[in-house]
């Protein structure tokens, strides 16, 4: 019975997400996505170099690309990830060709907003991507598993097997990259913030905030919270699932109202503009 249930509401939560796609094709969810990925390779590039992605396809540079104050380690990771997050860029754009739309205006600073909220007051010093390995790893914490439950929740959206694989294969990548991101910040957990709160608080704060805002944009019965701290109840949980350790996914408002840092309508946060495509 339990099975069932689960099973239901999981079919429900992906019908929801069906009719409300009708009206958009492949190369909107694609598109939608795209938007994400320029996120994120613009802030790892800027944390590992200073400097924004190449923008191919034209569109506003970022504002607040600054290069992190990090570790070789820390570095090495977002040298790393930002070449992931670059090939994401490019393989989307290849696949959708002329279709795929330009950069929208990204602001990085926002990470600072975010924190903000997620605290509940006003942080001092300002909580910046660049300042630190901890803040560095706590905003890629804040993108990456967003970025995971994106593309699980529109990979049963696209009817083309063709863009299906591929969707699915980057799906999995932010998948590997939340967990190195997750287990990292775990390690460290105990490690002071400079902000009252150890790291596993701050993550877990963190992680409440995108779970709070995810449900206030949810359409369904209960609300899709959908995101799960380093930490439950004082327990390890480097894997954030759902019943039976199935991934947790977010429809694109949700997903919207994350970055947008409030509501899915009201464009702000990291996108001042909104994301480009139809499905903004």
């Amino acid at each position: 019975m339990a099975f069932q249930k689960a099973l239901l509401s999981l079919v429900t939560v992906l019908l929801v997400g069906q009719c409300a796609a009708q009206a958009v094709t492949d190369a909107d969810i694609y598109n939608f996505a795209l938007n994400l990925e320029y996120l994120e390779a613009n802030f790892y590039h800027c944390g590992a170099y200073g400097t924004p992605i190449t923008n191919n396809l034209g569109g506003p540079d970022p504002t607040g690309c600054t290069m992190g104050a990090y570790s070789d380690a820390v570095h090495n990771l977002f040298v790393e990830l930002a070449m992931d997050e670059m090939d994401h860029v490019t393989g989307i754009q290849t696949y959708l060709g002329a279709a795929a739309v330009a950069q929208p205006q990204i602001n990085l600073s926002a990470v600072t907003a975010a924190a903000n909220a997620a605290f509940g007051k006003t942080l001092s010093p300002p909580f910046t991507y660049q300042a630190n390995d901890i803040t560095g790893l706590l905003s890629s914490f804040l993108f990456e598993d967003v970025g995971v439950t994106a593309y699980n929740g529109a990979a049963p959206l696209i009817s083309s097997k063709t863009l299906l694989a591929p969707a699915v294969g980057i799906g999995l990548v932010e998948a590997y990259h939340a967990g190195i991101i997750r287990k990292t910040l775990f390690d460290m957990m105990s490690t002071p913030t400079g902000y009252g709160v150890n790291v596993g608080m701050a993550a877990n704060t963190i992680s409440s905030l995108r779970g709070n805002v995810s449900a206030m944009a949810s359409m369904t019965t209960p609300p899709n919270f959908a995101d799960q701290g380093i930490t439950t109840n004082g327990v390890e949980s480097l894997v954030p699932t759902g019943p039976y350790n199935i991934a947790f996914s977010r429809t694109p408002a949700e997903v919207l109202a994350i970055v947008y840092l409030g509501s899915a309508s009201t464009p702000g946060g990291f996108f001042p503009a909104g994301v480009n495509g139809i499905i903004h």
